[in-house]
């Protein structure tokens, strides 16, 4: 009778312990969150040049950043074994799945 019980204390422990701990962590969040600051960064009190910036600022051009002119155009190359069965397309040389259907490729 001793052994039922404690298997049902153990029981109830493990059931409500996570589900309360989330309910509590979820109201610690909403408590520590601190609306006035959040207001103020919206209004853009704080110019720190975050991304989150919303004031339509042009960030300069990176020097690393490739423009989609610079680059070159992604060619297949229609060998044996880059060819799916299944749909025909070609597919990378290396390739291991169709970029088409997702079939395995050979």
């Amino acid at each position: 009778m001793a052994e039922a019980a404690l298997h049902a204390v153990v029981l109830l422990v493990l059931v409500f312990v996570p589900a309360l701990s989330f309910l509590g962590l979820f109201r610690l969040i909403d408590y520590v969150a601190d609306d006035e600051l959040v207001a103020r960064v919206e209004n853009g009190e704080f110019q720190s040049g975050s991304p989150t910036r919303r004031d339509g600022a042009v960030r300069p051009e990176q020097s690393g950043v490739v423009k989609p002119e610079q680059s070159e155009p992604v060619t297949y190359s229609g060998t044996d074994g880059t060819r799916c069965r299944k749909c025909g397309v070609d597919n990378w040389d290396g390739a291991t799945y169709c970029r088409n259907c997702l079939q395995g490729l050979p």
